[in-house]
C-alpha cells in the first residue's frame, strides 16, 4: 500500500468512495471526461486533501498489464503548489507496486508536462488491444489528443 504524502497544506491519500463527488466536480470545472470513471474509481485513485476539502486527483486504470493515466486535476487555486507533482508520483509508485509494465496517457493540454515523469510521445497504436479498448482511448478523449508511454519493465528507467 502507497503511505500517504504529506505536504504542507495537503495530503495525498488513497482515495474513497466518499470523494467520487469531489472528484467527479473537479472533473466538470477542468473539462475532462468522466466517462470510466464509475467502473474505474477506487484504490488505483489517489487524492490531495486540504483540512477535508479535495483539491486535486489523479487515476491509473488498470486493461491488463497496462495502466492509464487519468483525470489528473488539481483545482485552480491550488496550481502550481506541487499538487500534481505529488499526485503523479504517487500513482506511478502504486504502479510500479502492483506490477503494471507501462502507463499511457492521453492529453489535449499537458505534452509538456508529463516529460518530466520519464514519459514519451508514442503512437497510439501501439497501446495494448485491451487498453485501446478503454473508454479514454475508444471514445471519450479525441483522436487528436496526444498519446504519451512510459515503460515500467524498462531497465533504463529510472524516474
Amino acid at each position: 500500500m502507497i503511505e500517504p504524502t504529506t505536504s504542507r497544506d495537503f495530503i495525498v491519500r488513497p482515495a474513497t468512495a466518499d470523494d467520487r463527488p469531489a472528484v467527479e466536480a473537479l472533473l466538470r470545472q477542468a473539462g475532462l471526461p468522466l466517462d470510466g470513471l464509475d467502473e474505474q474509481f477506487g484504490e488505483q485513485y489517489a487524492v490531495a486533501d486540504s483540512d477535508g476539502r479535495i483539491v486535486g486527483a489523479e487515476g491509473i486504470e488498470r486493461h491488463g498489464t497496462s495502466g492509464l493515466l487519468r483525470s489528473a486535476v488539481v483545482d485552480e487555486a491550488w496550481r502550481g503548489r506541487g499538487v500534481g507533482d505529488l499526485l503523479t508520483s504517487d500513482r506511478l509508485a502504486w504502479a510500479r507496486q502492483t506490477g503494471l509494465r507501462d502507463v499511457w496517457l492521453l492529453t489535449t493540454t499537458a505534452a509538456t508536462y508529463f516529460p518530466r515523469f520519464g514519459f514519451t510521445r508514442a503512437d497510439r497504436g501501439a497501446a495494448s488491444p485491451a487498453l485501446q479498448r478503454s473508454r479514454e482511448f475508444a471514445s471519450a478523449c479525441p483522436a487528436s489528443a496526444t498519446a504519451m508511454r512510459l515503460r515500467l519493465d524498462d531497465p533504463g528507467d529510472v524516474s
